[in-house]
């Protein structure tokens, strides 16, 4: 420490050295991603490019656009950048995803890198036009002052002016330079966007789908199995008759639940005695002014005057007779009592039972063989997003057995949240193959249903019927059926089967859906 300086110099160098360190303290928190082109683009200063960064990165991540004016970049392309961003609506999709915050941030970088060498030469014009421009006025100033005979003025732009019209060439570049449709954003964004927003329908639930970060290095959004989901919700729109037989599917539930007290409005009719004020003149609270009558103690002083006349004092008389005595106006409030009656709605309770009805887990067999492939593939994978959709929205447990030759049997457990549909992207994105054996995964299915939490679930069997289906299986399914009301539904894709008819009850044929293409 410098010790002939005094406290106060000291503490001003120290803050000073600390401003100094700030713009690199700053860009610690500029993802690693963002760093290089940050650090290297040549639009603005670094330490307000840094700055403006940070803050549209922070308001990008609350799901929202930046309150006030940033830093950086220049105000023309903070104005369109913004009115962009709002008519895609991408804020909303950026809520705390870092991972789509900084590639939304790496393209606006890299796209007004772009516009900078148009910029710079746009700016270059306009400024030397300005300063022409401030050269002729000053000559005319010249010229004016000599004709009247004053101090020549200085022939020359001063600093200040320079940094003028500096600044005005830089705006009116901006505006030049940006595209007059508005602020250009690399056109992938708007296929994410389009996706996002199927995904938004089909699940109902964004925040449940931008939660598992899209990894865009990964090209996830390229995902045969995210781009499925997006054709499969237009397959689901031609089958109505799938989304009513996943929504059948599940025993219903009903039991006696808690007492509770039913509360029912009736209408009554109540008398009630009330007090209101009345206004009156016989009630002298207050004067309001001037009137005509009969009154002696009210009558204005004029009046006497007639009274006290040996001829005026008949006229007196003769207008005291006709309440015509130029008197003060009183006037006061009495309460007055008063019965009203109305209507009222009264609230009434009773004693009751509650019922709790809701429909039990359902179980899917699927049939992933190679006689699935095609248009029975599609719709076998549609069946398995609407029973997605059925269970977020109803709160229902869903378990899926894929199954293909003997011993093919693979398990799906589908709910609504990170895991699931991972699960659900990694089947969308599989093709089927291989012989057909449903014996295994549907005797894996009775026995799910003996667990506590699954024995209220109706199974459901999608094939395209062409399996073989021994006598075991067809009467471990009818015991279950008797003793425990198993609901065995059945999807046929394609022609008639026995086997089919045997095991399912109701069984849904629907040889039409061979011709859909979608």
């Amino acid at each position: 420490m410098n010790r002939g300086l005094p406290r106060d110099q000291n503490t001003k160098d120290l803050l000073r050295l600390s401003q100094l360190d700030d713009p690199y303290a700053r860009l610690d928190l500029v993802p690693n991603s963002l760093i290089s082109a940050v650090i290297t683009h040549s639009h603005g200063e670094l330490q307000n490019r840094i700055e403006g960064v940070l803050q549209l990165r922070e308001a990008l991540l609350q799901g929202d656009l930046p309150a006030e004016s940033l830093t950086w970049p220049a105000m023309p392309i903070q104005q369109q950048l913004n009115k962009t961003l709002h008519q895609l609506d991408l804020p909303r999709f950026c809520r705390d995803n870092e991972v789509v915050v900084d590639a939304l941030l790496a393209d606006v970088l890299l796209a007004i890198e772009g516009y900078q060498p148009s910029f710079l030469k746009t700016k270059a014009a306009l400024a030397l036009e300005y300063q022409k421009a401030e050269l002729n006025r000053l000559k005319e100033e010249l010229s004016s002052r000599k004709r009247k005979r004053r101090k020549q003025p200085n022939f020359k732009i001063s600093a200040e002016k320079l940094a003028e019209l500096d600044a005005l060439a830089e705006v009116n570049g901006w505006i030049c330079a940006l595209p007059a449709d508005g602020f250009t954003i690399p056109y992938i964004w708007q296929e994410r966007l389009s996706i996002w927003c199927e995904l938004e329908a089909v699940f109902r639930d964004l925040q449940l789908v931008t939660s598992l970060g899209f990894d865009l290095s990964k090209g996830l959004f390229q995902s045969h199995g995210w781009l499925n989901l997006v054709k499969l919700r237009e397959v689901l729109k031609t089958l109505p008759q799938l989304q009513d037989v996943i929504r059948t599917i599940g025993r219903m539930k009903s039991a006696e639940g808690a007492l509770i007290v039913e509360s029912i409005l009736q209408s009554i009719r109540v008398s009630q005695i009330r007090d209101r004020e009345v206004k009156s003149p016989l009630i002298p609270m207050e004067t309001r002014g001037v009137t005509r009558s009969d009154s002696i103690s009210r009558m204005l002083p004029q009046e006497a005057a007639y009274l006290g006349h040996p001829v005026l004092k008949g006229l007196w008389h003769a207008r005291r007779a006709e309440h015509a005595l130029l008197s003060y106006a009183v006037e006061g409030t009495e309460l007055e009592t008063f019965e009203e009656e109305r209507e009222e709605l009264s609230e009434v309770q009773r004693a009751g039972k509650k019922r709790n009805e809701e429909r039990g887990p359902m179980i899917i067999c699927l049939d992933t063989s190679g006689s699935m492939r095609g248009t029975p593939e599609n719709i076998a994978k549609a069946l398995v997003l609407e029973c997605l959709s059925v269970s977020a929205q109803e709160k229902r447990d869903c378990y899926v057995y894929l199954f293909g030759s003997r011993n093919e049997v693979k398990e799906l457990e589908l709910s609504p949240n990170e895991q699931g549909l991972e699960r659900l992207i990694s089947f969308l994105s599989m093709s089927f193959g291989g012989g057909t054996d449903v014996e295994g995964p549907l005797q894996m299915a009775l026995e799910k249903c003996k667990q506590t939490e699954w024995e209220r679930a109706d199974i459901l069997l999608v094939t395209d019927g062409e399996f073989g289906c021994p006598d075991s299986l067809i009467s471990n399914v009818k015991s279950r059926k008797q003793d425990y009301a198993l609901g065995m539904h059945g999807i046929l894709i394609g022609s008639n089967s026995w086997a089919m008819e045997t095991l399912c009850d109701p069984l849904y044929i629907f040889t039409d859906w061979l011709e859909l293409a979608p």
